[in-house]
């Protein structure tokens, strides 16, 4: 068996072919192809799938593994941010990082990440694009509010944002610099709010084959767009062994620096993906007013002292994260008493 390491970057590859079976000065053999599929396949067809492989998470991460994983026994995606040793020898090259990767492949001591199948790395993209997207409307907002400022201008209406708020912005007059804006700012707003409408008429369709998008939606306040990131992000549940675990994944659990008799809890650790942290801090506020048990739970940590409020909130989402992933595990919908008990 063969142990193959690879260092892939945009435009080559570099492999290092480890056999632990031969002597010592001939064990690691390198070769650098093209990061092509005919590159990749001119390294791992001639060993007949007796190797394992080994590389980096990177942004061609699951294009990779399409094709490697048809030509080697095992194939396993590393966590660069788990092996900070390989970066700290003094000397740092492709060939070395590569024959790093094949010995940690072969001692088992690669830390490794989990990689999705296509269509939920898709789902995943999906739902990232539609961060982007929101992020550039309210953009769009502020700078349309700036102008609003300049000219002392108070919206009479709801919203700016609603039809009779639309219709009372392009009624107003500038100067024909600002009114030139305006128009733009008004016409990209309605083109990236119907974008926003084409995504999330796509991921409506992906989240209803999928029930447990549904089942955390029986959460009062939870709504399709967090239950979906939470569950596409999640992927397989039976991967996480407890609450905790699973909220340490999206980086919802403080740091720990411990040394002796000394032990201090830090920020959270912002590990994982951060736009189902950005959703479920955005969640939270409908959820603590329509979900006693989380209510009661903010309340205890936020104490009423305005420097504890930004505390309590992640507090609390990190509390609700515990509770969907007891509702995927078991299967069950959003039972008041059960969750009373988890946040007790």
């Amino acid at each position: 068996m063969l142990y193959v390491g690879m260092d892939i970057h945009r435009d080559s590859t570099v492999c290092d072919l480890f056999d632990p079976e031969l002597e010592p000065k001939r064990q690691h053999r390198t070769i650098t192809v093209p990061t092509t599929r005919e590159g990749l396949e001119s390294v791992l067809v001639p060993l007949n799938q007796q190797c394992r492989v080994a590389y980096e998470v990177g942004t061609q991460a699951q294009w990779v593994a399409s094709i490697l994983r048809p030509l080697a026994a095992e194939v396993q995606v590393a966590n660069p941010s788990r092996i900070p040793w390989l970066f700290r020898d003094g000397k740092k090259t492709d060939r070395l990082d590569a024959r790093k990767l094949a010995t940690l492949l072969y001692v088992k001591q690669l830390p490794t990440v989990h990689l999705p199948a296509m269509d939920v790395s898709a789902w995943r993209a999906l739902i990232n694009h539609r961060r982007g997207l929101v992020k550039r409307r309210v953009a769009l907002k502020n700078r349309i509010r700036a102008i609003l400022r300049a000219f002392g201008q108070r919206c009479p209406h709801r919203s700016c944002w609603t039809r009779p708020g639309m219709d009372w912005l392009l009624s107003l007059t500038f100067d024909d610099a600002r009114e030139l804006m305006m128009k733009m700012l008004l016409a990209d707003l309605r083109n990236i709010s119907g974008q926003i409408d084409q995504v999330e008429v796509h991921l409506d369709s992906i989240a209803a084959s999928h029930p447990q998008v549904t089942l955390l939606q029986t959460i009062p306040g939870i709504g399709p767009r967090t239950a979906e990131a939470v569950v596409a992000f999640a992927d397989q549940i039976d991967r996480f062994g407890r609450g905790k675990q699973f909220a340490s994944y999206f980086g919802m659990t403080p740091t720990l620096d411990e040394s002796g008799h000394y032990s201090r809890y830090g920020h959270i650790s912002k590990r994982g993906p951060s736009v189902v942290r950005w959703l479920l801090v955005e969640a939270i506020h409908r959820v603590i007013w329509r979900c006693p048990a989380l209510q009661a739970w903010f309340n205890r940590v936020w104490r009423g002292k305005k420097d504890r409020y930004k505390k309590a909130l992640v507090a609390a989402g990190r509390k609700l994260l515990t509770i969907m992933f007891a509702m995927l595990r078991d299967n069950r919908a959003f039972d008041p008493e059960q969750a009373a008990q988890l946040a007790a």
